[in-house]
């Protein structure tokens, strides 16, 4: 075999030239053997190896023992080395040249801490650093890691697109790379996203987007109009490009600073709270829709003195964060009040909260009671502004626990056939009529149950059954997109109206013999291998109301917080299905796109990126596929209705004072 081939098949060249002729012998003096190239190999190797252990054996025994120690520590260092180098590249967060997006050291706290702030200990210390290192991943953990990746990319992919063609601008035209402004023209996909591209390691394109938050008058007129809408109005609503909302801003900022402590983010989000208290100036003190910077005038929308719940009860979060963080008391005191409001009017006959509210007199207007559009995140904030302020608010967790079981009692069904557990609306005198719609912005509710489940001190039997319920409802938002032929969820969906209420026949249940069997499952929950995706149309219990999927999170949000909650692995593997469906379906050149006609093998893709695509959706899927990663545990953050976590905190006894915070 001539060298070149040697070469070919991977085999060391001699560090002498030989020439071989053809059988295989060296014609000059000296000659080797070489009949194959494996034993010629092993040959020559069996002579040197010789050579080298009569040399060894005949050093000094002082030598013999210092060669054999360096030998052995060599491959031990090798080792280490590798396994240090392993750990080092964990997931950790790179500080930019300006500021930190870390917990900063107790000296430079204080130093970014404002003169007037109350913190306490707990903010300072989130996000937490991450987690120390351990032992390599097993193959699953690995996989799991190789699917968060996925989704990292899939976030690459999309605010890259936004980034090139669409920034300073509000939102991405994926299919034409052009862009919109309807959003107050902030930039909203940039400050939306502030929070996702800290947690993902977006260096880079988190110091642009935040170098532009530092520019942005938010106490000015926008760009499109002269009007900037009040912070209250849910992202949910259909918005036209003369409208805007406030918890992608307002909660993007916040959630910002409690990562990075920049203090410029802080004072800018203080300076849009201003802006948007304005919205509050009524006689009710309930936001109007809309507010013109430049001489406080209110506009209406849904309606003369109207107002809507996810207006109301969509700002609490916020503002009581930033008073804690501020220490001004008039952020708290408005938005209690509303809170305070709403207690009020709780409905006696549902135990429920209309629609629908007048912004002069307070009272509720209309008996419609949703957990959908225009009324959502109303009910989300009632528990999560009483776990984010460290549970001390007793009297917001009195009216969430009315409020679920209000939910309970009116608005989940069940379907005939396929035993599907869904939440509708219902409107009219009394209990009303359901209209058996079950949207997929209800879909973040079966999240609410199993957070509550989680965090609440409730008796093993009401925990049982929120977290039934949670299971119920969140099997049934999967179904709706496993159903679909392209594997993504409807808009809506209307049910058959043969649906009965469910908490009847839950009670009828629990009573029977069958309640009584390992392992007994209530109507409406399923074991994981007796729920199946239904092709045929007309067996689902259910047909398409609006056939679009306008990359909404909701279902990829309960998917998420039913993983922490119960540990169990067959919710990710749910959320892999639906990402790889958005993979196929929505990714166009330029970043990702509604569509229309999820029942069809192609849906109709729509020129629209949402920011909360970015915010939340994709956020809530990487979140999924982390592994032990306690940055972002539900018992340390709340997640506002964007998916903007912010920090758990105890109003101190100072703060309870000042503020007259009721205990």
């Amino acid at each position: 075999m001539a060298s070149s081939e040697w070469r070919e098949e991977g085999y060391p060249l001699a560090t002498t030239a030989i020439d071989i002729g053809a059988n295989g012998r060296n014609d000059s003096a000296g000659a080797l053997s070489l009949p194959t190239p494996y034993s010629g190999r092993r040959h020559h190797s069996r002579g040197v190896l010789s050579k080298a252990r009569t040399a060894f054996l005949s050093t000094r025994p002082l030598v013999r023992y210092t060669i054999i120690f360096v030998l052995s520590a060599f491959p031990i260092y090798w080792f280490y080395n590798d396994i240090s180098n392993y750990f080092h590249l964990r997931p950790h967060f790179p500080p930019p040249p300006h500021h930190h997006l870390g917990p900063p050291s107790a000296e430079e706290w204080m130093d970014h801490r404002p003169s007037h702030s109350h913190h306490n200990d707990g903010d300072s210390k989130w996000p937490p650093p991450p987690p120390p290192p351990g032992k390599r991943p097993s193959p699953k953990e690995a996989l799991w890691a190789a699917r968060a990746q996925e989704v990292k990319d899939a976030f690459a992919h999309a605010y890259d697109g936004y980034e090139k063609y669409a920034f300073p601008d509000d939102e991405l035209l994926p299919l034409n790379k052009k862009s919109v402004n309807n959003f107050n023209g902030w930039a909203v996909t940039a400050v939306d996203s502030l929070d996702t591209m800290l947690m993902m390691g977006f260096e880079a394109q988190y110091n642009r987007g935040v170098q532009h938050v530092y520019k942005s008058d938010y106490a000015g007129d926008y760009k499109v109009g002269r009007i900037v809408y009040s912070p209250s109005v849910s992202q949910r609503v259909l918005i036209t490009d003369d409208f805007a909302s406030d918890p992608r801003y307002f909660g993007g900022l916040l959630s910002a600073y409690a990562y990075t402590k920049d203090p410029q983010l802080l004072q800018k989000a203080k300076e849009l709270g201003d802006t948007l208290l304005l919205a509050l100036n009524t006689t009710s003190g309930y936001p109007k829709f809309s507010i013109r910077p430049s001489d406080g005038a209110l506009g209406s929308y849904w309606g003369a003195n109207r107002v809507i719940l996810a207006e109301m009860g969509t700002i609490q979060l916020e503002y009581k964060y930033l008073a804690h963080l501020t220490g001004n008391k008039t952020y708290y005191e408005k938005v209690e009040h509303i809170r305070e409001m709403m207690h009020a009017q709780i409905d006696p006959t549902t135990s429920l909260l209309a629609s629908f509210w007048d912004s002069i007199n307070g009272m509720m207007a209309g008996r419609k009671f949703s957990i959908g559009a225009l009324a959502d995140s109303g009910y989300e904030y009632i528990l999560k502004q009483y776990l984010l302020t460290g549970k001390t608010e007793k009297k917001a967790l009195d009216m969430y626990l009315t409020l679920a079981q209000g939910i309970i009692d009116n608005l989940l069904y069940i379907s005939p056939e396929r035993e599907l557990l869904f939440a509708t609306d219902i409107d009219g005198p009394g209990k009303g009529s359901p209209s058996y719609i079950y949207e997929h912005l209800s879909c973040f509710l079966p999240g609410l149950f199993a957070l509550g489940a989680h965090s609440l001190d409730l008796s093993p039997e009401e925990k049982q059954l929120h977290l039934w319920i949670a299971d119920g409802l969140t099997q049934t938002c999967y179904i709706s997109y496993a159903d679909q032929t392209s594997g993504l969820g409807p808009e809506e969906m209307q049910f058959v109206r043969r649906s009965t209420l469910w908490y009847p026949q839950y009670k009828i249940w629990k009573k029977s013999s069958a309640a009584r069997q390992n392992g007994a499952v209530p109507p409406g929950v399923k074991l994981p291998k007796d729920l199946k995706p239904e092709k045929t149309r007309g067996s689902r219990d259910y047909g398409n109301r609006r056939d679009a999927y306008l990359l909404r999170p909701e279902t990829v949000e309960s998917i998420f917080i039913m993983w922490r909650v119960t540990g169990d692995e067959v919710w990710r593997e749910r959320g892999y299905e639906i990402f790889k469906a958005i993979e196929r379906h929505t990714k166009t050149e330029y970043g990702y796109a509604s569509v229309s006609g999820v029942d069809k093998a192609e849906p109709v893709k729509q020129n629209s990126m949402p920011s909360y695509f970015l915010a939340e959706t994709l956020k809530y899927l990487w979140l999924l596929f982390r592994d032990n990663d306690n940055r972002y545990d539900l018992d340390k953050i709340v997640f506002n209705t964007e998916a903007h976590p912010l920090p758990i905190f105890k109003w101190r006894k100072d703060e309870i004072e000042q503020f007259k915070i009721p205990t």
